[in-house]
């Protein structure tokens, strides 16, 4: 019976945490991917996150490069927005590129959201968009923990701490005695 309880007391905890787990994915992080998935070559795959011809504006030629042929990839903090012509809603991200070669770009992309309000891919390449700086141009970082975030997280660690000792008292083993 007490293996029962545990197990349910774990499926509920698991059922409880899941959902963080769902959360949609910012467009920094997919702008990055992107990048990171162009500069491996014919190895990566950006046609997730971007059609070719926005690739090819980045990187001409990407397939036939070989992995690495970006020095810097920089991306910056992105503003989502909906108008009428993107009602699942938008948002703009700048992003800094160095090939080897020594040839920059600095742009901004424009994700689209899906249809149903998840997922976004980048539609389109747009000249460096007025407020939008990069880290390197006295721009905020992608993302700041305030105080109040940092103690949640030690907050957070403290029940998962005492949650795992509770589940461990929980199913520990008792001592049989030893039959002679």
């Amino acid at each position: 019976m007490r293996r029962l309880a545990t197990v349910a007391g774990l499926v509920a905890v698991a059922t409880l945490l899941l959902p963080a787990c769902a959360g949609t994915d910012r467009p920094e992080g997919i702008v990055e991917r992107w990048l990171t998935s162009l500069n491996q070559g014919a190895a990566g795959r950006p046609s997730r996150y971007a059609p070719d011809s926005v690739s090819q504006e980045v990187l001409p030629n990407w397939r036939n490069l070989d992995p690495g042929e970006l020095d810097v990839i920089e991306v910056g903090r992105g503003r989502t927005f909906v108008s009428l012509s993107f009602v699942e809603g938008a948002a703009r991200v700048p992003f800094r590129v160095v090939e080897a070669s020594g040839r920059e770009v600095r742009a901004t992309a424009l994700l689209q959201r899906g249809p149903d309000g998840t997922g976004a891919t980048i539609v389109r390449i747009e000249p460096g968009t007025a407020g939008l700086l990069l880290p390197s141009e006295g721009g905020p970082p992608i993302e700041s923990a305030t105080p109040a975030m940092w103690l949640a997280a030690a907050g957070a660690a403290l029940f998962f701490a005492l949650l795992s000792a509770a589940l461990m008292a929980l199913v520990s083993r008792r001592r049989r005695p030893a039959t002679a």
